[in-house]
């Protein structure tokens, strides 16, 4: 197989004579020089037949409007098909002559006699010639080929893309993860947290003027083989075990068998051990100063009553289309009532949209929800996510209530926060704080690494980060990765060294340099490294990039539109100006007049030793924004793009 860059190397010159169209002013630019240079030298001095100033003797129509002729010939992927499924090498063809009108107009800005110099600009406006002939070099014409035929190159843009797209790039993976989050916390919901608010309400109704909490109590225990001499000692509990038991690490979170949370907690806990389970259930619902054997009989009906109630609700069910009470499940946890069966199933299952959905795109899993909800949401585009849904403005709405607060993006409202009492933990846990945390070391949930984190592949178990110092790595303004930062990371991975400081001094990029970079381990440094470069930027960059845009390693369009203009959907998608040609015509083609920047400006001298050379190159703000797209000083030196001009 051919090694990538020594192939993109090889062939990214698509079309012959327009390389020179990616130096600084443009191919066409250059020729304007050159005719114009060859003009001056020929004796265009600016004075007419009597010696007079008067440059329009010389500078008249016919120089001023210029047409030419053209032509281009590309080396097209004959296999294209082939390189994308298989990775088979490239196999090219020639295809051409492409021939072009090239009209040329120029305008003299000055003409200057003290000091024998024309200072002028120009532009270009190409047309296709359906006419015109070329001829080769055995004499043989050759007939222009239309514009419109396609064209199958290299993307030239593909890895500009990958490494200035690259913070992006880590935000979106940042929602990927997240999206696994709450896709997870949506299928415990409709598992668990339905099953147990329903469980709660059950309980509660047990309780009447003539059964007290403690009466309900003793009957679940008698009810799992307990026995009658126990009975009694169930006296005293209603209060705290039904109505007043929280969460000790959270005590806004009540954990008591009426509330919503009680019943999966208690099941989940597990049946009575006479040890750590039943010890710590005690202390939990106010009956750890029992003794035995009435700690054990207590803890049997407290947890018979939860566990009982909570299975019959459908507690712990496998969550599919066939799961009973779907609908209602989602209906109380989200608040949402989608009857249409169809559309409730597409809604939770569906692998591209669905909430609980997920899809795999060259090796990197991807949650459904993405697509079909935070996508839109991003743009505000709810139109979009009705249609993809077939529900209403305001089903949706509350859909996105529901499902974006567990991701935790901040576009609807606070995140939501799972109880971690319900894992065994304490506190609570939003998406990121779970992201911070399974970053650069386990899952905060599951006690694994996760397969989107620094520990994957040869790393497994190298990383060991703070939640803290997670978010310093990929959120600090100046070296963060979610900054503009991951840009000079790669460099640095790719060349092996720091981009210059400001002293102009370079650093070898290796584990201690990145360690001592973010003041981490080199352990943890050599896991941070390899996720930017082989999985982020590998990986990661061309999945997004194709799933943002379509776009792929190669181009397959009409000539007509290489040469002169195409809107990359790539760059479109990261933000960045989308108009792209190789040619410098007036207008992107296709774009309805869109300019391709200010036009080029030359002072040329007309006299003396240095006739018809070039003394100085700059721009005209032709498209009157007062913006010089690019701007040098005094001296010639390029100082910057998009400058005011002075």
């Amino acid at each position: 197989m051919t090694d990538k860059r020594t192939m993109a190397i090889g062939i990214g010159v698509l079309l012959l004579l327009v390389n020179l169209g990616l130096i600084v002013t443009g191919f066409v630019d250059g020729q304007i020089e050159n005719t114009v240079e060859g003009a001056v030298s020929d004796g265009m001095d600016g004075l007419d037949e009597d010696r007079n100033q008067d440059y329009t003797y010389d500078y008249d129509d016919d120089w001023l409007n210029v047409s030419s002729e053209k032509a281009y010939f590309a080396n097209s992927i004959s296999n294209l098909e082939d390189v994308q499924a298989n990775g088979a090498d490239p196999a090219y063809e020639m295809i051409g002559p492409f021939i072009y009108y090239e009209n040329t107009t120029r305008e003299i800005l000055d003409f200057d006699y003290e000091d024998d110099t024309v200072t002028y600009t120009g532009y270009e406006i190409y047309e296709w010639c359906e006419d015109c002939t070329w001829m080769d070099d055995e004499g043989v014409e050759h007939a222009s080929v239309s514009g419109d035929t396609l064209t199958n190159q290299v993307n030239i843009l593909w890895n500009t893309q990958r490494v200035a797209g690259m913070n992006t790039g880590i935000e979106y993976l940042e929602i990927f993860a997240q999206g696994m989050f709450a896709a997870q916390m949506i299928e415990f919901d409709l598992a668990n947290r339905a099953p147990s608010i329903w469980a709660s309400e059950d309980i509660s109704a047990m309780m009447t003027d003539t059964v007290t909490g403690d009466a309900a109590l003793a009957g679940a225990y008698l009810a799992a083989g307990g026995s009658n001499d126990m009975a009694s000692a169930f006296q005293n509990l209603e209060q705290s075990v039904m109505y007043d038991a929280v969460d000790p690490s959270n005590p806004d979170t009540c954990i008591a068998l009426t509330c919503d949370i009680g019943p999966v907690l208690v099941a989940g806990m597990g049946a009575p051990d006479g040890g750590e389970v039943t010890q710590t259930r005690a202390a939990l619902y106010g009956y750890g100063d029992r003794s035995e054997p009435e700690l054990s009989a207590i803890d049997l009906g407290v947890y018979a009553l939860a566990a009982n109630t909570f299975l019959a609700r459908g507690g712990g069910d496998e969550i599919n289309n066939e799961t009973p009470q779907l609908r209602e499940r989602f209906q109380e946890v989200s608040g949402v009532n989608i009857i249409n069966p169809d559309t409730l199933d597409f809604l939770l299952f569906d692998d591209f949209n669905g909430l609980l959905g997920t899809f795999t795109l060259s090796g990197v899993t991807l949650p459904g929800m993405v697509v079909g909800l935070l996508l839109p949401l991003q743009s505000g585009d709810y139109f979009t996510a009705m249609e993809t849904y077939n529900v209403g403005l305001l089903t949706v709405v509350d859909i996105a209530g529901y499902a974006e607060t567990w991701v935790g993006l901040g576009l609807l409202g606070s995140p939501t926060e799972f109880e971690n009492i319900l894992l065994g933990g304490q506190g609570t846990l939003t998406a990121g704080e779970w992201w911070m945390g399974a970053f650069g070391g386990l899952d905060p949930l599951a006690g694994t690494y996760i397969e989107v984190g620094l520990n994957i592949g040869d790393y497994v178990g190298m990383a060991a980060l703070t939640a803290e110092k997670a978010d310093f790595i990929l959120n600090d303004e100046n070296i963060g990765l979610k900054t503009t930062f991951s840009r000079e990371f790669v460099y640095g991975e790719l060349a092996g060294m720091s981009l210059p400081d400001e002293d102009g001094v370079q650093w070898v990029w290796h584990d201690a340099y990145v360690a001592s970079l973010y003041d981490i381990d080199e352990d943890s440094a050599g896991a941070l490294r390899s996720w930017v470069g082989d999985f982020v930027f590998e990986v990661v960059m061309p999945v997004l990039i194709t799933f943002l845009s379509g776009n792929t390693e190669y181009y397959s369009m009409p000539i007509t539109h290489w040469l002169f203009g195409f809107s990359d959907a790539a760059s479109a998608s990261f933000g960045f100006f989308p108009w792209v040609s190789l040619e410098t015509n007036m207008t992107f083609y296709g774009s309805d007049g869109i300019g391709t920047g200010d036009f080029s400006a030359y002072k040329m001298s007309t006299a003396g030793e240095t006739k018809g050379q070039r003394l100085a190159q700059g721009y005209i703000n032709s498209d009157g924004d007062g913006l010089c797209d690019y701007d040098y000083d005094s001296s010639g030196v390029f100082i910057g793009y998009d400058l005011p001009c002075e």
